[in-house]
């Protein structure tokens, strides 16, 4: 089967970053932040819960202080490269992350995706207020998934997904090809159909384009 689409997280696969946890370290919010982590992980807070009380440490941050932030966050090596050969192949991309609308929207406008759904900081008046929406929570990837093929008209044997996290575990189950770039946790592993381990994004091109 031909990909024509293809899903890519972006914390620690388009990006060399975690977004949430890249704000909080340069906001001086993560001593907190991790506390919040420790009691999602724990099964103590919903994951809900957990990104509200991570955006309410950002409470009257200046939008455009964030945005700086953001824009420091570092691709990965090839990653500019290997979205620019798919969209030459006529494959669509699109983003899926857990992360934050506003780097996905920065991805977007330097790549030229074909879209994204992440979550989404609340900004009024300009500045964070400390309100989040939840769009992507964690691994609900595959509940996302009937809606962009159906965007693209594209059926789930010719879409790839490509990412490192528990995230993607239910996703991966879904797609017609699972590749897991540099997985964190053996499950990623046993739940992809190519297990890429390097620093550099275009090695994935060869897997998908074939």
């Amino acid at each position: 089967m031909v990909v024509k689409l293809v899903i890519f997280d972006i914390d620690g696969t388009i990006l060399q970053a975690y977004s949430w946890q890249f704000l909080h370290q340069h906001l001086n919010t993560w001593e907190t932040a991790q506390g919040y982590n420790r009691q999602f992980f724990n099964h103590q807070i919903t994951y809900q819960q957990w990104a509200r009380l991570d955006a309410a440490l950002w409470k009257n941050q200046p939008i455009t202080r964030v945005r700086q932030i953001i824009d420091k966050m570092p691709y990965t090596e090839g990653a500019k490269a290997t979205l620019s050969a798919l969209q030459q192949a006529g494959i669509k991309t699109y983003l899926l992350s857990a992360g934050l609308t506003q780097v996905a929207q920065r991805i977007q406008r330097e790549t030229g995706v074909d879209g994204a759904r992440a979550n989404r900081l609340i900004v009024k008046d300009g500045a964070l207020t400390g309100q989040v929406e939840v769009n992507v929570a964690f691994r609900s990837k595959d509940k996302h998934l009937p809606s962009i093929l159906q965007e693209f008209d594209i059926m789930r044997e010719e879409c790839a997904a490509v990412g490192d996290d528990l995230t993607l575990v239910p996703l991966f189950r879904q797609v017609g090809l699972a590749i897991a770039f540099n997985p964190v946790d053996k499950t990623v592993e046993t739940h992809a159909d190519v297990v890429i381990r390097s620093n550099d994004l275009r090695n994935v091109l060869p897997h998908i384009l074939r």
